[in-house]
C-alpha cells in the first residue's frame, strides 16, 4: 500500500513554497532548476542581508584553475553567470548539486562544480568540497562554522564513515558509501523491486555527483526522485518506486 505520509513529507522537503526548517546539520538539495531560479531571485532581491560569496575549493598544487565566475562585480550578474555555468556543465534533468538551509528564505548555500564530482560508486572517501559557498555570514564566521561542524570530511578507504541513521519515514534504506561499481546501481535496482509501488527508498552515498547515476536509475526503473539531503554522514537520495518498470543488470550497465 502506498505510504502517502512518507511521500507527502519528502515532497514537502523538495517542493514546498513554505520555509523549510531542516534538522541541524542537514541541508536540502535543489532538484528542480526552477527552484534554483527562485533562490537566485531571493538573493538578488533581498533587502537586508549582505550576501558573501566564497570560492571554497582549492586547485591541486601545480594546477592552474582560472576563475569560472568573477564575483568582484555585480552580484546579480555573477549569480546568473554561475547558473549558466551549472546548466552548461551539468546538462541534466536534475540539478542536485546545490544544497541550502531553505528553499524560500536561504541563509547558507553550498554549490558543487559538476566537473569535480564523481559518482555513487565513489568508495575512497575523496568527497569533493563545494566550489562556492553563498551565505549571509562573513568569511570569518564561515570558517568558524566549518571548524565547528565539518560536512562529511574525507574518509579514505579503510577508515570508518559516520554512522548513517535510517530515515524513519522510508520503506527501506541502502548504504552505498562503500559499494564499488556496479554494485550501487544493481543493489538500488534490487531494493526498488522489493518495494510496493509508491514506497520510498533512501540511498546514502558520499559524493554529490551520485545525482547523475540517480537520473539513470530513474530512467531505467521508472522511479521518481523525491528529495535530496546533505548531512554529516553523506548524501541521501529518496526514490519513489514507480509502476512495474523493471531493470536488469544489462539495462543499468554502460
Amino acid at each position: 500500500m502506498t505510504n502517502t505520509m512518507t511521500i507527502a513529507k519528502l515532497e514537502e522537503i523538495s517542493t514546498s513554497n513554505q520555509p523549510v526548517h531542516l534538522m541541524p546539520g542537514t541541508r536540502a538539495g535543489v532538484i528542480d532548476w526552477h527552484v534554483l531560479d527562485q533562490i537566485w531571485h531571493f538573493i538578488q532581491h533581498a533587502e537586508d542581508p549582505k550576501w558573501n560569496v566564497v570560492e571554497n575549493d582549492k586547485p591541486l598544487p601545480g594546477v592552474s584553475r582560472p576563475a569560472i565566475v568573477d564575483f568582484h562585480g555585480d552580484l546579480a550578474s555573477s549569480l546568473n553567470a554561475l547558473k549558466d555555468y551549472l546548466r552548461q556543465s551539468h546538462p541534466q534533468r536534475y540539478c542536485g548539486l546545490v544544497f541550502t538551509d531553505s528553499f524560500t528564505e536561504p541563509t547558507f548555500i553550498r554549490i558543487f562544480d559538476p566537473k569535480l564530482v564523481t559518482s555513487m560508486c565513489n568508495i575512497y572517501g575523496n568527497t569533493p568540497a563545494p566550489s562556492w559557498v553563498i551565505s549571509t555570514m562573513d568569511a570569518a564566521q564561515l570558517a568558524a562554522s566549518h571548524k565547528a561542524s565539518s560536512i562529511l570530511p574525507n574518509h579514505r578507504l579503510g577508515k570508518p564513515l559516520p554512522a548513517a541513521p535510517r530515515h524513519p519515514q522510508v520503506a527501506d534504506s541502502l548504504d552505498a558509501r562503500r559499494l564499488g561499481c556496479p554494485l550501487p546501481l544493481l543493489h538500488t535496482a534490487r531494493s526498488l523491486r522489493r518495494l510496493a509501488v509508491g514506497e520510498v527508498l533512501e540511498i546514502v552515498t558520499i559524493d554529490p555527483g551520485a545525482v547523475n547515476d540517480i537520473a539513470v536509475l530513474c530512467q531505467s526503473t521508472g522511479a521518481k526522485l523525491l528529495a535530496v539531503a546533505e548531512a554529516e554522514y553523506g548524501y541521501s537520495y529518496f526514490l519513489e518506486r514507480g509502476p512495474d518498470k523493471r531493470s536488469t543488470a544489462k539495462d543499468l550497465l554502460p
